[in-house]
């Protein structure tokens, strides 16, 4: 059994104003939060499908040009007294109703459709969270995404930022990686991230770009054969396909072989994306593009 959030959430915010949009957003996401019915995972996928049904419905606001509430509103009936009671009333009905659903369905504890999608938020993951262990080096887990959960797959998705356009915001966090364009909106990508790229400043640039880039071996003699892959074209390489090195010793987006660790905690490396996203982002952005680390 699926939930179809879009639609739930679009006739719940029908008319709304941003505030009044913004309040039935926030209650159903506690209301998936609080659930005692749903694992940790189950809560993350609710959560991924919830916050790309949000998406959705704001850029088609955006894209048709929707008037506010208020101007819904002042084209009504000359009759004032009761129609913002009604008004008023009627979303209260709608957001009953959407929480019903959802609780109806939560409590049923069925499994995620196809329709769902995972998220790796700090709060969806609770209490300390396990390293994702790699392949090993050769061995080639393939360069696509397609086996990720939707919400990791690389999109362009709605966000709002004051970042400019063409600087890269990296959510620790969230794992998520966007290449922030114009218009509210921002081609996202998952990511894996190592411990210690987790903490550290917030504001860097990209310092160089590698294709293929060298990989080591962690504590083998760098004159073992085995030590070091190939720079040109290896795809069992750790570093992956493309590497972007910033402007901090130890801090990079790179690559990997082992696409299944994206939006986990992983062993080694720093920001790390599948292959095919890497290649993807390395051809958008040019050295000196801003990135911006948030938590």
């Amino acid at each position: 059994m699926n939930v179809d959030y879009y639609s739930l959430l679009a006739k719940a915010v029908a008319g709304k104003d941003e505030a009044a949009r913004d309040q039935v957003y926030h209650d159903a996401r506690n209301l998936i939060r609080k659930s005692s019915h749903l694992t940790r995972e189950a809560v993350a996928m609710h959560t991924a499908a919830l916050e790309d049904a949000i998406r959705r419905i704001e850029l088609d606001l955006i894209a048709e040009g929707t008037k506010s509430a208020a101007e819904i509103s002042a084209t009504l009936s000359t009759d004032r007294n009761w129609r913002p009671a009604v008004i008023t009333a009627s979303a209260v009905i709608a957001l009953i109703a959407v929480a019903a659903l959802l609780y109806g369905y939560l409590a049923n504890k069925q499994p995620i459709g196809a329709g769902m999608t995972a998220s790796s938020s700090k709060a969806s993951r609770g209490g300390e969270e396990a390293v994702m262990g790699d392949l090993k080096a050769g061995v080639d887990g393939g360069s696509s995404g397609d086996v990720l959960p939707f919400a990791l797959q690389r999109q362009v998705v709605f966000y709002r930022t004051t970042v400019v356009p063409g600087s890269i915001v990296i959510d620790r966090e969230n794992r998520f990686l966007y290449l922030i364009e114009s218009n509210n909106s921002a081609r996202r990508y998952g990511i894996g991230i190592a411990d210690q790229c987790q903490k550290g400043g917030s504001f860097f640039h990209i310092a160089s770009k590698l294709e293929w880039p060298e990989w080591k071996t962690p504590g083998t003699n760098t004159k073992d054969a085995d030590a070091l892959l190939a720079s040109t074209g290896r795809p069992g390489s750790p570093l992956g396909a493309r590497a972007l090195l910033l402007d901090k010793p130890g801090l990079l987006i790179h690559g990997t072989n082992s696409p299944k660790t994206i939006g986990h905690l992983v062993a080694s490396g720093c920001i790390r994306m599948v292959n095919d996203d890497v290649e993807d982002l390395y051809r958008r952005v040019p050295v000196e593009t801003r990135v911006v680390f948030v938590s």
